[in-house]
This record gives structure tokens, C-alpha cells and sequence, in this order.
């Protein structure tokens, strides 16, 4: 495949080397000293520096320093000074360089001959018709010696979406000053201007793309929406965010270690492919992926160089062969003795969702023959493949000569309701969408199928017809002495496109021996379906994590490994509440729900198999902690220990900055899900209370061997970890969405810190390795 070349933000490298004296602010070098000359003082000038400064992936000798400086459309020629002062009294860096147009007007530089866990104080300067113009100036600090007894001290945080929302949360943060840097976990932007699913549009925190031409349009109708596509809309984008006052300030004080998830390119991305149509269309988009990572590695300030085996002196150029399909964030990074950090990328490599989001409910992803053969393959006894067998939805083979009438009525039913889909998806004409219907309907309507799904289809559409419509003639397939198979529907698959029952509300039970089997079938070919990592970067995380002799292994993973349970079926543990057991107990829960469900399977509960063996082989063998996020919510979960080392993993992940919490996503899936079962009691509208409580019980079967010992789905919030020979504790600083009237995301605090900051929830644990400690707030 061939790629047009394209001109690259440069990382530009200098050196701390002798404290030289600035001839741009009139320095004397009297007792070592200087003195900005009146006339020629620098002014702070944030027009020309409208994103502010930077700086990111700090070493002990080195780190990177950003900005962005417009004037015009043209390129700007600036000055970077670095000082050991605020003051700017002992220069040890000034250099020039070009902010071009080319570029987005970013500059990127890696200074390096620092001294180790040092504060270090830059600006940007533009001189422009005699006077000297500054950025504001930004505060970084270097990682400690590898060999330095020191505790660290950093902020994490995950998913910070714009639109109609605030910062607060980062409060928390600008609240202390003894933080090292701060984490963030992915989803710094989102690709998205209004997507009404999860985003509010008008009013002051809103977005329009300016290359409108050059971006995608998603659905149709008042529900459609843009998303960034091209250079520029991504641009637009970490300009519009960088411009947030709070975010600034957090970035002119700390300095930024950031891995991405899927909304710096596209939601719930796997490669280069997009999920926005759910299979109506294809949405392999690499120009687009690649525009995203070009964008992401002018604006942040990571050393994407670095992990290509670049880290010498001189210009370090952003090239085509470090975008997709080269590309590589993956890194680690150091502080001291206690804390070595391996930066991990989920999205770039991962393969698709297991259930593919257009997959025709009806179909027989594994007959009983083939189910039966795994299943002894893999040492069951007979009783059980029964058993399992027994669980399975009925088959038929709709090509058989007795449901010809059948077919024949499917086939039209579905070419209907097919084109009605790609009508509500895609920009068709009634005649494309009854074509592209017609042979889907055709294609799926053949084989082994699921008479359970076919004769749900068949009622409701018995219900609109006429009396004496031939098809209300037809009774129903039958579901009994028929064989049994695993189907999509068999996996929480109910509707044509969609996300939920393919990413979200799968069922576990039928999800796992499905999973199982995709990745047996994929091993006897000597690949996965499970893994999310190329073999270079797995093998790259088994290095760091095993050879690190740091008293703290933490792996930044931008999704969770909480089990994300919801366990409603007759066998689930006691909750102990007795309102909520009761509601499970009754009529009143449709008798499609009383499953255990996986809640979200874009994370790593979607690769069960893969996860279970990360967990334990790497994760718990080697005692490494991993930050996550993501999901907008707060969870922590412990893992059980490796049987060979007796180290253990523990799973922290953090809320989100800004974005919808989890709650309330999952409460929109659940009232989805309902909304296809019919009129549901009020009662079970209510189960959104005890999310929490649910998710916790879940994890307590003994079949689930990772345990969710801590669980917010209504909070957002930010966390902050320190690693010290005592141990590592984290601090989640969260607030509810709305308290007491007033909804603490969508209300501005910046000038009213001290409300904001007394409402903040602080949730405390510390773990030494062993034991998991929950402490008072």
C-alpha cells in the first residue's frame, strides 16, 4: 500500500549543556546573575500562544516542551528559553526555531542534559516589530534517578469530552503542588461535534467544524452529526480544547504523560475501522487514522520518536513510516526506584469486536457438532457438553424443503425491515437502500437458524398485517425436538445494527464459549483474535514488566480490566439488599434479562480468554499495578495471585474528567434493551439505582476470579497514585453528575474553586503487594 508523502512536525532536540546568558532580555553575566533590560522585557502575550506551553514524558535528563504560536496564516520564527528559575535569572537554554503553518503552527523540542528531579521553568518568545512577545511560562520537572529513594506523587486522569461540559475535576490536581506529572489515560479529545447519544450541542462549549466539506457526516436527518476526518478538523479540535482555561493551567504546571484510546481517532475503534454504523457500511478509514495520529503527535507532547529507537541529538522527523501501519506509542518511563511506568496501546493493533455489530441475530455461529467437538477437545465430560447443548437456542435449516414458506416470508420480511435501517443509517435513496436490503435479507435467510429469533420477528410482524394476509397463516417454527446451536441471538444478539448485544449487554455465559472457540480455531492457524497487541509490543510489555527491578510495576492501559458484570439470573450471589433482591425475584424483570451480562466488551472483558491469561502470566506474576480508564467510571479490582511467583495485580481505574458517567450510559442500554421486550414495571426502571451494588455482587461467583471490590458509576473524577516503598496508594477525587440541585460538570467552577473542591468525594486505598486497603475518606 502506498501513502502520499507529507511534510511532518519536527521534534526538535537541543541540550542543557554550559547556562548561557539570553542576548534577547539584555542579560549581564556580573556574579553570574541577569538582568532583563527595561526596554526589551518580554510581555506576556497569550494571543500569539493561544494554547499556552507544555511539556511531557519526562526523564531524568531529558523532556519535551511544547507550544503552538500564530500570527496569520504564515510560519512564525520564536525563541525557546529554559531556566532553573522562574525568573529566567540562569538561562540554560535558548535556542530558535520555525512554528510552521506545515505544522499546524506546533513546535515540539526535546531538551536534554537536565539534572534529575529538577523544576524547570520555559517560554516561548516572538519578536514581532521591535517588541518581544512570551508565552505564558510553563513549569515541568524531570524523573528522578533510576537509584533515587524518592516517593512519587503524579495525578491520572481519562476522558475529558468538551461539548457543554467543564474541567472542574482537574481542581483537585491544581489544588496541590506536589504532584511529579500527571497520566493521561486517553480520550483527551473527542472526534465527535454533537453527537446527541452522548453530547450536548449550542451554547458556549460547542464546536463547528470549519473544513465542514472535509468531515464525515454520521446518520441522517436531524440525528445526524460530524466527526473529524480531516487534518484540519483534528486540529480544530486540540485547538478548541487546549483553549480551556483550567486545562491550560494544568499543563503550564505539571507535565504530561499520555497514552490514547479510540476518540483521538474514532469511538470504539479497532485499526483503522470505525463502528459509527454498526456494520451498515464499511468504515475501514486509514487516511483518516493516520490524519488522527499526525494530529495527536503535533499537539501532545509525547516522545513518539523514542519507541522507534530514536533518541539521539538533532531533528527528529515526524515521518509517514512512523503512521499507520508503523505506529508505535508504546514506552516506558521511570522515576526513581519505586515507580517504572510501561505506556501501553490498545486501539492501533487490536482486532474487531468478537460479534460483528451487523451480524444477523437468527445465525448459527457454532452448530451442535462443531460445539460438541470443542467441547471434548477441551476435556469436558459428556454431561456437560448435554448440559451445554441443552442451553443452546433451537435450529432449524431454513433450506429445508418444509420451510420453503418460510424462507420465502423471511426473506421478505427482512428485505423491510433491512431497508428501513440502512434508510435511518445512510444517506440513500428508498430504491439503494431496497437493493443493498434485498441481497442482505437473501444472504441471511439460508442455512442453520435460530427459530426462537425467527418466530419473535414473525409475531411482530403477524401484528401489522391485515386479516387474511397469507403470511398471519404461517404458525411457528418450532422450538422444541429440534437440534440447538450457539447464535448470535444466543449471545444477546436481538436487532440488525447495533452495538448492544455485539459491544455492550452481551451474555457472559454463551459469550465466553463463543470467545473460546474464535481464538482455539485462530491458534490452530497460529494467530489470536484476542490480543490487542502486536507481537512487537507484547513482547516489549513482557520485558519491561518482567526485567524492572522497581518496587512498582504500573501498566497504563486505556480500558479497564474490571469484570464489568450484571449478574439478574436465579443463581447470582445475594446482594443483601432486600428491595433489590426482591424486584430480581419477581415477574416483574423480563425473563430475557434474569442472565449474567458482560456490560462492555470494546474492553478487555471482550478478549476473556486473552485477559485471563495476561492477568495472571504477566500482570499477577510479575506484581504490576495497572491504571485505566475509559469507561467513566471508578472502579478497583483485585486480581487473584500467580500460583508460581505469589505476587498479585490490582486494577485501578479512574472516572472521567467531563464526559457522561457509565451510569448513566448503561442506564440508556438498559432502557434500549427494554424498550424491545415491551412495557416494563416501574420497578425495574429502578434497577439504575443499584448499579454498584450489582456490579459487586456479580464478581463474587466463584466462577469470576478477578473481584470488584470497589465501584462508582455515577461519579466522575480524577485520581492521584503514589508510589512509595509503603506502598501504592491512590486517591480517587470524585463528584457525583448532579447534587443538591446543581450538576457539577455542566456549571463552570474556575472562579468559585472552594465550592467545587468542598464537594469533591475522596475515596482511599493503598496497596502493598499483598493487601488491598480501603481507608476512610
Amino acid at each position: 500500500m502506498s501513502y502520499t508523502r507529507r511534510r511532518f512536525l519536527h521534534t526538535l532536540v537541543v541540550s542543557a549543556g554550559a547556562v548561557t546568558l539570553s542576548s534577547l532580555t539584555g542579560c549581564s553575566n556580573d556574579n553570574n546573575s541577569s538582568t532583563p533590560a527595561p526596554d526589551n522585557l518580554p510581555v506576556v502575550s497569550p494571543q500569539y500562544f493561544p494554547q499556552s506551553v507544555m511539556s511531557g514524558d519526562p526523564r531524568p535528563d531529558s523532556v519535551i516542551l511544547w507550544t503552538r504560536a500564530v500570527d496569520g496564516d504564515g510560519d512564525l520564527a520564536l525563541t525557546l528559553q529554559v531556566s532553573s528559575d522562574p525568573e529566567f535569572a540562569t538561562v540554560v537554554v535558548e535556542q530558535d526555531f520555525t512554528a510552521a503553518a506545515a505544522n499546524g503552527h506546533c513546535i515540539k523540542v526535546r531538551v536534554t542534559e537536565l539534572d534529575p528531579y529538577q523544576h524547570y521553568y520555559y517560554r516561548f518568545l516572538y519578536s514581532k516589530d521591535g517588541a518581544l512577545h512570551s508565552s505564558k511560562t510553563g513549569r515541568t520537572k524531570t524523573a528522578p534517578a533510576s537509584d533515587a529513594d524518592v516517593e512519587v506523587k503524579f495525578g491520572f486522569a481519562s476522558c475529558q469530552d468538551y461539548l457543554g461540559r467543564y474541567y472542574n475535576t482537574y481542581l483537585s490536581l491544581l489544588a496541590r503542588d506536589d504532584l511529579d506529572f500527571v497520566l493521561h489515560l486517553g480520550d483527551y479529545i473527542y472526534e465527535t461535534t454533537g453527537d446527541a447519544s452522548f453530547q450536548d450541542t449550542g451554547g458556549e462549549r460547542s464546536i463547528e467544524f470549519r473544513d465542514t466539506d472535509g468531515a464525515l457526516t454520521i446518520g441522517t436527518g436531524e440525528a445526524a452529526f460530524q466527526a473529524a476526518n480531516s487534518i484540519d478538523n483534528y486540529r480544530q479540535l486540540y485547538e478548541t480544547y487546549r483553549s480551556d482555561a483550567v486545562l491550560q493551567e494544568l499543563h503550564e504546571r505539571f507535565p504530561l504523560v499520555a497514552i490514547w484510546d479510540d476518540h483521538e481517532f474514532s469511538d470504539d475503534s479497532w485499526q483503522t475501522n470505525a463502528t459509527y454504523l454498526a456494520g451498515a457500511a464499511d468504515e475501514e478509514q486509514t487516511s483518516r487514522k493516520r490524519n488522527a495520529e499526525q494530529v495527536y503527535f503535533e499537539f501532545m507532547p509525547i516522545d513518539h520518536s523514542a519507541p522507534h529507537g530514536d533518541s539521539g541529538s538533532g531533528a527528529l522527523e515526524v515521518s509517514d513510516d512512523q503512521l499507520f501501519p508503523h505506529t508505535k506509542i508504546y514506552r516506558d518511563l521511570q522515576f526513581g526506584k519505586h515507580l517504572h511506568l510501561a505506556l501501553t496501546d490498545y486501539r492501533t493493533y487490536r482486532p474487531d469486536h468478537l460479534i460483528p455489530e451487523d451480524a444477523f441475530p437468527a445465525t448459527v455461529a457454532i452448530n451442535s457438532t462443531t460445539l460438541t467437538a470443542f467441547l471434548a477437545g477441551q476435556g469436558m465430560p459428556q454431561g456437560g457438553i448435554d448440559a451445554t447443548l441443552a442451553q443452546m437456542s433451537p435450529v432449524v435449516d431454513i433450506d429445508a424443503a418444509p420451510f420453503a414458506p418460510y424462507k420465502a416470508a423471511f426473506v421478505e420480511i427482512f428485505t423491510g425491515l433491512y431497508t428501513e435501517e440502512l434508510m435511518s443509517r445512510l444517506d440513500l435513496d428508498q430504491a439503494s437502500a431496497l437493493a443493498q436490503a434485498g441481497e442482505r435479507a437473501t444472504a441471511a435467510i439460508q442455512g442453520l437458524l435460530t427459530s426462537s429469533y425467527l418466530n419473535l420477528v414473525l409475531t411482530q410482524a403477524q401484528a401489522t398485517l391485515p386479516d387474511g394476509h397469507p403470511l398471519k397463516a404461517l404458525p411457528p417454527l418450532p422450538e422444541t425436538g429440534v437440534d440447538t446451536g450457539l447464535a448470535f441471538y444466543t449471545l444477546g444478539k436481538t436487532t440488525l445494527f447495533s452495538d448492544l448485544g455485539a459491544r455492550y449487554l452481551v451474555i457472559r455465559e454463551t459469550f465466553d464459549l463463543y470467545a473460546g472457540y474464535l481464538e482455539f480455531m485462530a491458534q490452530q492457524q497460529g494467530s489470536s483474535v484476542q490480543t490487542p497487541y502486536d507481537a512487537a509490543q507484547f513482547s516489549w510489555l513482557q520485558g519491561v514488566l518482567s526485567q524492572s527491578g522497581a518496587t512498582h510495576k504500573v501498566m497504563a492501559s486505556s480500558v479497564s480490566f474490571a469484570p464489568l458484570l450484571a449478574d439478574l439470573s436465579a443463581s447470582r450471589e445475594d446482594s443483601g439488599i432486600v428491595d433489590l433482591e426482591a424486584v430480581l425475584d419477581s415477574d416483574l424483570v423480563p425473563s430475557a434479562l434474569k442472565q449474567r451480562f458482560y456490560l462492555n466488551v470494546d474492553h478487555w472483558d471482550g478478549f476473556p480468554q486473552f485477559k485471563a491469561g495476561l492477568i495472571n502470566d504477566l500482570l499477577s506474576a510479575t506484581g504490576t499495578v495497572s491504571l485505566s480508564g475509559d469507561i467513566h467510571a471508578s472502579f478497583v479490582t483485585q486480581h487473584p495471585a500467580n500460583a508460581n511467583t505469589g505476587l498479585a495485580s490490582v486494577d485501578f481505574t479512574t472516572s472521567s474528567v467531563s464526559s457522561g458517567t457509565f451510569g448513566s450510559f448503561l442506564d440508556d442500554g438498559l432502557n434500549g434493551l427494554l424498550a424491545q421486550l415491551g412495557d416494563v414495571p416501574p420497578e425495574v426502571s429502578q434497577l439504575k439505582y443499584f448499579f454498584d451494588a450489582i456490579a459487586l455482587t456479580a464478581s463474587k461467583r466463584d466462577d469470576v476470579s478477578s473481584k470488584l471490590v470497589f465501584s462508582r458509576m455515577w461519579e466522575h473524577g480524577v485520581g492521584v497514585a503514589t508510589a512509595g516503598g509503603g506502598g501504592f496508594k491512590v486517591d480517587y477525587h470524585n463528584v457525583p453528575t448532579v447534587w443538591d440541585g446543581v450538576d457539577w460538570v455542566k456549571t463552570s467552577f474556575y472562579t468559585d474553586r472552594a465550592r467545587f473542591l468542598a464537594q469533591v468525594r475522596t475515596h482511599r486505598f493503598n496497596w502493598d503487594g499483598t493487601t488491598l486497603e480501603q481507608f476512610p475518606a
